[in-house]
């Protein structure tokens, strides 16, 4: 059984033949692999986003794009409409890109993954910062149900890109509602205004013929049954704040859990030491790899800009997941 015929029964909430590692089982393209397409979080190195929004890229966390501080769009969000400017997606050459972002790809292999970026939730975050969206959550609901709308038939249009010209397998849509402590906001106001969105995408991305995956970090574990409801067949990224063993145990047939390095914890820190990452890997497998639905993913901070000096903090982890599981 390769990577991929292994990944895939994890995902399906079968029994695999070892512990798949993400890493080692997807080609993953768009958002996650790199910053994505330069129209949801700018281009490299920082800039205009397609909505207008700049991002800033410092080496604290290996270059991750975030909002530029204090540089908002939108002050008030019952004038979305007005302000809120989308992207021409058939203005992006997706033909091109695609065929750069595959290069080298064995689909035989390997599940390909396409990540987007910048879900309904942190769009908003983006366009008017995080304070002020959570604010706006209790204020004006109603104006955030559509603009959520608006911007998951955008999502669902970039889904149909994804599907033509990258003809992924599956499809991540990264949206953090959770900090490590909580949920930012309540869980009947992410049911009554965010569930709903995420379930249409993923709906639409199950047409399409892609796996849904829903990427969310922090304490999310109150709302794994929504999340199930929606239609995800995996959540994503999900670290050990969460009770990983009772979520495997109690819904492990119904959605699969990939994470569970402490990527905010003593292995995930810069200055962690090799035996440090290894020693994680290993709990991982040993702790969550005996049920199903489980695959290994992992994050290091990295103060680098330096992609070799990135690559090489995720080497010990990808080293260890494949070395520690062959044969099992």
């Amino acid at each position: 059984m390769n990577f991929r015929e292994n990944y895939l029964r994890a995902l399906n909430h079968q029994p695999s033949e070892f512990v798949p590692t993400f890493f080692t089982s997807t080609h993953s393209v768009g958002f996650g692999a790199k910053n994505g397409p330069w129209f949801e979080k700018g281009p490299d190195g920082g800039g205009m986003d397609g909505f207008g929004v700049c991002w800033v890229t410092p080496a604290s966390g290996g270059g991750a794009p975030i909002p530029k501080p204090d540089e908002f769009l939108l002050d008030d969000i019952t004038e979305w409409r007005e302000v809120v400017k989308f992207p021409d997606l058939n203005s992006f050459d997706w033909e091109t890109e695609a065929k750069k972002d595959l290069k080298g790809c064995d689909r035989a292999q390997v599940v390909v993954d396409y990540g987007c970026g910048n879900g309904i939730f942190e769009r908003l975050g983006a366009l008017m910062g995080f304070e002020n969206a959570l604010y706006s959550l209790l204020a004006e609901p109603d104006d955030c149900y559509e603009f959520f709308s608006a911007v998951t038939d955008y999502k669902i249009k970039i889904a149909k890109m994804a599907a033509k010209y990258y003809k992924a397998d599956a499809f991540t849509n990264y949206d953090d509602i959770a900090s490590e402590q909580n949920t930012f906001m309540s869980p009947n106001t992410y049911r009554e205004l965010i569930k709903p969105h995420h379930k249409r995408l993923n709906d639409a991305v199950r047409e399409l013929g892609m796996i849904p995956i829903y990427h969310c970090c922090g304490k999310a574990e109150a709302l794994i049954e929504d999340f199930i409801d929606t239609g995800a067949q995996a959540w994503t990224s999900v670290q050990p704040c969460n009770d990983i063993e009772a979520l495997l145990k109690n819904y492990g047939n119904q959605i699969t859990i990939i994470g569970g390095f402490n990527s905010n914890g003593r292995p995930g820190m810069p200055d962690a030491s090799e035996d440090e990452v290894r020693f994680e890997v290993r709990r991982c497998i040993d702790t969550y790899g005996k049920y199903n639905s489980y695959v290994l993913f992992g994050a290091k901070i990295v103060n680098s800009l330096d992609p070799q000096v990135i690559a090489n903090a995720y080497i010990p982890i990808i080293d260890e997941a494949v070395k520690y599981t062959s044969g099992k």
